[in-house]
């Protein structure tokens, strides 16, 4: 079926694809490699034909590598020329632009100076790449790639000053600003506002005389604020809330005003208990009539911990599988994020590495959550499936509704799952770490020859047509996206890739983007 495509495809451009050299299209970092052969080029995106199928590269991001780049430069009939890329290497040159970076780094807190020690001493002992890298005794470190022209340094600001970078916990709640239009966007070399290297996420856990079994992210944020005072105000007992907390300058207590008040706009009263101990709060929660607090995940309870929802009241759990595909609203993703963005890709590749699951591993044993990519439990999808044949739909839900379950019955679902469409700066971040851990699971042998599915669930004010409609579309540009990134992974593992979208039919969360709009998209990975 392949060499049928290839042979349409090279019809279909005879004048270029008689011509046509195989080439290596690959970016400093080496993020984006490609190999095959180019066949279009529509002013700022190179169509190559690969042996996983055609994909788009920008071609300004991208060196050319071997003897057919310079042939194609000089007799397409597409446009194409020189210095459209970032240069062209036929063997006889190197291509890397030259650039250095002085950085700075700072921590919101001082746990996550623990964090960017592991990853930077971890990338400085396991890279795999050409990157030469050296530690210094005080946490700073000197990066320099393979030819030498390009140099980068991290080292950490004064405790009283601001860093060039700083690592704090970002959240993916509330609206913020459109960074990226499209997939290619994010996954490309930047730049970028931020970059995910960690997750953590807490637990809310509630007295069991307040008689509630769910609370929602807006109720917390009111009950901490004060406008909420009894129980009985959001469905509970008729029993006064005492809501208790961590110092504000602890993690905890930073986090909880960075992750749930700012996005509600509100901010903690002045009354609320504070303790000093996390162990306390835990323990006091069983003791106080009425109480409920904001604790880390690891630290709470499981008899005292309620399920939380959205905006949308679709109530989720802190399970392991809910918190790293996103779908639990209380995450905590902690980011690099940067006054400027780096001059060089060395700085990207070294926050890039914080996504490997070497670096995962070594987070997790520092009291982190190990985010790579794992997969859901067959009986939560089963019920999730079932759940199609009863439900009340419109025309086009119940078509939509039908292809899901036909499509899905026989597959599992991973936990990756991304943000589509239009995406502010830490959900692209999101993103790109989610991507990058999903090439790395392509590894696992029990992927090998299976069908990678990009599954858009979403919502639109216009309708469930165009909700179907958007969500196609969006799960068509993150397969796309990852067709580019993950070429080498996809050939090796020998999967195929497919995308589908079923608008709003089988919520599992509420799905609320960042950035404004009509629309809202999630992908989900499955494998089947």
């Amino acid at each position: 079926m392949l060499t049928r495509i290839a042979t349409i495809l090279l019809c279909s451009v005879a004048p270029v694809a008689l011509i046509a050299q195989e080439v290596e299209l690959r970016s400093s970092d080496e993020f984006i490699s490609v190999e095959g052969q180019i066949v279009g080029f529509n002013g700022v995106m190179v169509r190559v034909l690969t042996s996983v199928g055609e994909v788009s590269v920008p071609a300004s991001e991208v060196v050319c590598f071997g003897a057919g780049c310079r042939e194609i430069v000089a007799s397409n009939t597409f446009g194409l020329t020189a210095d459209v890329f970032q240069g062209i290497n036929d063997g006889t040159q190197t291509a890397t632009q030259a650039a250095s970076d002085e950085m700075t780094i700072a921590f919101a807190v001082p746990a996550f100076a623990t964090l960017y020690r592991t990853v930077s001493g971890a990338f400085a002992v396991a890279s795999q790449t050409a990157t030469d890298v050296t530690l210094g005794a005080s946490g700073e470190i000197a990066l320099a790639s393979g030819d030498g022209a390009q140099t980068a340094r991290i080292s950490f600001a004064a405790s009283d000053a601001e860093g060039d970078i700083t690592v704090q916990s970002v959240s993916l709640n509330g609206t913020a600003p459109a960074a990226f239009a499209s997939p290619s966007d994010w996954a490309g070399n930047g730049p970028f506002s931020q970059q995910m290297i960690g997750l953590d996420a807490f637990s809310v856990v509630v007295a069991p005389n307040a008689e509630i079994s769910q609370i929602s992210v807006n109720d917390l944020a009111r009950i901490f604020a004060g406008e909420v005072t009894n129980w009985s105000q959001i469905g509970g007992a008729d029993v006064n809330i005492l809501p208790l907390q961590m110092p504000a300058t602890s993690l905890i207590g930073s986090d909880v005003a960075n992750l749930v008040m700012q996005p509600a706009g509100k901010e903690i009263a002045g009354n609320v208990l504070t303790m000093a101990q996390e162990a306390g709060i835990v323990a006091s929660i069983n003791q106080f009539p009425g109480s409920v607090s904001i604790v880390s995940t690891g630290s709470a309870n499981p008899d005292l911990v309620v399920p939380v929802a959205g905006s949308c009241g679709v109530a989720v759990a802190p399970t392991p599988f809910n918190i790293v595909s996103g779908d639990y609203p209380l995450i905590r993703p902690i980011m690099a994020s940067y006054a400027q963005a780096p001059a060089t890709q060395l700085v990207t590749e070294l926050f890039d590495f914080a996504s490997s699951d070497v670096a995962q591993v070594l987070l997790d044993r520092e009291g982190f959550i190990n985010n790579t990519t794992i997969r859901q439990d067959g009986g939560t999808k089963n019920a999730r499936l079932s759940g199609l044949l009863d439900a009340s739909f419109d025309s086009d839900q119940r078509d939509a509704a039908a292809e899901m379950f036909q499509a899905l019955f026989d597959a599992e679902r991973l936990s990756a799952t991304l943000v589509g469409g239009q995406v502010s700066g830490p959900e692209g971040a999101w993103n790109r770490a989610v991507l990058l851990d999903l090439a790395q699971a392509l590894g696992d042998p029990a992927l090998a020859g299976r069908e990678i599915a990009f599954v858009g669930i979403g919502e639109s004010t216009a309708g469930s047509a165009a909700a179907v409609a958007a969500s196609a579309a969006s799960a068509a540009a993150m397969q796309a996206a990852f067709a580019l990134m993950a070429s080498r992974e996809i050939a090796a593992s020998d999967v195929t890739l497919a995308s589908y979208g079923f608008g709003d039919v089988s919520k599992v969360t509420c799905i609320d983007g960042q950035v404004a709009g009509s629309e809202y998209t999630r992908i989900e990975v499955w494998v089947r």
